[in-house]
């Protein structure tokens, strides 16, 4: 269970991160990119949240991989597009890398648990 609230935890300090680099990009991203990105950051959280409550955590923990894989991809583009920087894109890779095998290692400790 403490493994559980420390990728809520490290996916809580990523929201706190990312927040304030959302607010510098354009004004026209605002409700495209902007929205998608803290929308994802927050389902991911909310998945985690889920996952602690639920008995069959599996499906849920792919799901929440499956938001954090988007996150990825919505982050690198914001790079491309150079609303971000080089090292706020580091920053932000290492946390979602973190959070990545923080949870891959949830899935596999729960893939275990339902083995016969």
């Amino acid at each position: 269970m403490l493994t559980n609230l420390k990728v809520f935890q490290k996916t809580y300090d990523l929201f706190l991160y990312v927040y304030p680099i959302l607010k510098k990009f354009p004004k026209s991203e605002r409700f495209t990119l902007v929205q998608k990105i803290e929308n994802t950051v927050l389902d991911i959280m909310a998945g985690i949240v889920e996952t602690i409550h639920e008995e069959n955590k599996l499906n849920s923990l792919k799901h929440v991989s499956i938001e954090l894989e988007k996150l990825k991809v919505l982050i690198r583009l914001s790079k491309e597009l150079k609303f971000i920087s080089i090292s706020e894109y580091e920053a932000l890779s290492s946390y979602m890398i973190e959070i990545g095998k923080m949870i891959g290692g949830w899935i596999k400790s729960e893939g275990r648990e339902s083995t016969p």
